[in-house]
């Protein structure tokens, strides 16, 4: 099918696709409602896991990610003690996966992804939010904010949680919902902080989870998680927010508290965690979603990332391979939902911990997570093991 596609969102999902559509001779164009500055600049960081940077192989752009980045080895889970819990151990992924797991800026992978889709040629709109979507038989027509129409034979949606494209085209879908959890990040340099040889420490706080990593001579990669109502993130402004946070850290490990005390200068932004209930369907017409727009996966998975990326090199090779936007987008669905619910079922478990308020529930906690990280581990591996550039699908022909 050798249509005209047209693409919103430059995030993971939506310039790993149009590079991957370049890459079967096709034109895409890519619309953003954010200025370029803040598609680099934007969040904090994330993990892509082997099956992730496996994708981005399929894209030419697995070395430079992992040259970029901080490969990580293993995650170890603690109590608010500092007693070790439990070990996930991440040194095998590279022979067992064909990719090692990566922790990366988040403004770096767009960096990155937007360098080879400019390399590639693929026009990219930046300030342009699309206000309007007409699904017509014949094609798609998109309106941007300066008012300007554009014709496509295909649309996808790969403009995040808060999809504008879904709740245009698809408004009866349900909208995301508040999982009770916020958290915070950042990177900062703290010199008197040791590197943890390629491991994320992560520690079950009394109040807020905690984890970092640091490689030697760089900086400390550091995140927060915590329950609490969704409207205390709008509560705690940029200036208050070293201070709340020094309180929720007040009895984790030094350590822990030596980077929150290190990054006060840098909190800018807390943010509530959504979860994306499983859509009932993902296209309507002659647009799809993909990403998050379709199947947001939350942080405590580490496969947000991954899943846009594998979407983006299934999705070009379905419209590459049928002769219908419809096919494409069968194919493309029953080729993806079940991977990507079980992601987010494997997230929501990872959360649910994080949840664990007061002496008893952390007690039980810290007595069943021993048992639970094996099992936990296990799942992890079985979404890893998914080779998107290997798949006979996806290879370019």
């Amino acid at each position: 099918m050798k249509a005209r596609i047209g693409i919103v969102g430059a995030g993971s999902a939506g310039l790993g696709l149009a590079l991957a559509l370049v890459r079967r001779g096709l034109a895409p164009v890519v619309f953003e409602k954010r200025t370029e500055r803040q598609v680099v600049d934007e969040g904090i960081f994330l993990t892509l896991a082997p099956n992730g940077l496996n994708a981005l192989r399929g894209l030419g752009l697995a070395a430079e990610a992992l040259r970029r980045g901080v490969e990580t080895r293993a995650i170890v889970l603690h109590n608010e003690h500092g007693k070790p819990l439990g070990t996930v151990d991440y040194a095998r992924h590279a022979s067992q996966f064909g990719a090692p797991s990566v922790t990366i800026r988040r403004g770096v992978l767009g960096e990155i992804l937007l360098a080879a889709a400019r390399s590639a040629g693929v026009p990219i709109h930046f300030g342009a939010a699309v206000s309007a979507v007409t699904n017509l038989d014949s094609g798609v027509a998109v309106t941007t904010g300066d008012g300007v129409t554009h014709s496509f034979d295909v649309l996808v949606g790969a403009d995040g949680l808060r999809s504008t494209v879904r709740a245009l085209v698809m408004p009866g879908l349900p909208a995301p919902s508040y999982n009770g959890l916020l958290g915070s990040g950042g990177i900062v340099d703290a010199p008197d902080v040791p590197p943890t040889d390629g491991r994320m420490l992560m520690t079950f706080g009394r109040r807020a989870f905690f984890g970092y990593i640091k490689d030697a001579g760089g900086p400390v990669y550091w995140f927060n998680s915590f329950p609490a109502d969704e409207k205390q993130a709008q509560l705690i402004d940029r200036q208050a927010a070293p201070g709340y946070f020094a309180a929720l850290h007040r009895t984790d490990p030094a350590i822990n508290r030596r980077i929150i005390a290190a990054a006060a200068a840098e909190v800018s932004r807390i943010y509530p965690d959504f979860d994306v209930p499983s859509l009932p369907y993902w296209s309507r017409g002659r647009v799809i979603l993909i990403g998050d727009a379709a199947h947001a996966v939350t942080p405590h998975s580490g496969q947000g990332a991954s899943m846009a990326l594998e979407d983006a090199l299934v999705l070009a090779a379905c419209i590459d391979a049928e002769a219908t936007p419809e096919g494409a987008f069968r194919r493309f669905e029953g080729l993806r939902r079940d991977r990507v619910e079980a992601a987010v079922r494997l997230g929501r478990q990872g959360g649910a911990p994080k949840k664990a308020q007061g002496w008893l529930a952390r007690r039980v906690r810290d007595l069943m997570l021993p048992l639970f990280v094996p099992l936990g581990q296990r799942g992890q591996e079985q979404l890893f093991a998914f080779r998107a550039d290997d798949l006979p699908l996806v290879k370019p022909r």
